[in-house]
């Protein structure tokens, strides 16, 4: 019975996501869990398994869509968030996540980035993917 709670409730995770997580091309993020999600965007977790350095990519942490990236794919608030990047940079552990002004800037800079991890509003990916079409 555990097993079916918990594949059902992975199963509503990654229908309510409103996001897409994007990643380097040389970059194996794909069948990220959100826990280890939750680790990489939160600077907890800075390396990925062949030894490369994660660099995270962020969207203004005032604008609407991080807080529902926060919110709805992290299962974090924002300013929760904010705290543990605050206490890994004053101990010297890690980095601020980098911040881009828009999707279609984090699409390129996580593209021309090795080991970049980012993400992408759903709404932004369904018109480009449109765009794309025509």
């Amino acid at each position: 019975m555990y097993r079916l709670t918990t594949w059902m409730w992975l199963l509503v995770l990654s229908f309510g996501a409103n996001a897409e997580i994007i990643a380097h091309d040389k970059t194996q993020a794909s069948g990220l869990t959100v826990s280890q999600l939750r680790l990489i965007f939160s600077r907890q977790r800075l390396f990925w398994s062949d030894g490369s350095p994660i660099r995270v990519f962020i969207l203004p942490p005032d604008s609407e869509q991080h807080r529902q990236f926060c919110t709805e794919s992290l299962e974090v608030l924002p300013y929760v968030l904010q705290r543990q990047w605050d206490r890994l940079v004053y101990s010297g552990t890690a980095d601020r996540p980098e911040i881009v002004a828009n999707p279609d800037q984090m699409r390129r800079r996580v593209k021309e980035t090795p080991g970049a991890i980012g993400y992408v509003p759903d709404d932004t990916t369904a018109k480009d993917t449109a765009h794309e079409s025509h």
